[in-house]
């Protein structure tokens, strides 16, 4: 059967914050064994929650 596993909060956000330093997708998902479809949600759902954290990503030099 297969067991599925969960990781905490703080460990994504650390996984995410190497990926967004410079840390290759590959490299990332072979040292802490995790899929890098993984690594990419994470990042994608990071950037979202800071665009709407900003107002939807939008400047007031936009305006």
């Amino acid at each position: 059967m297969v067991t599925y596993r969960t990781h905490s909060i703080e460990f994504k956000r650390q996984v995410v914050q190497e990926f967004l330093s410079g840390e290759t997708l590959h490299g990332l998902a072979k040292r802490h064994e995790l899929p890098r479809c993984l690594i990419r949600i994470c990042s994608e759902i990071r950037g979202r929650l800071l665009r709407r954290k900003h107002g939807g990503g939008r400047h007031d030099a936009d305006l």
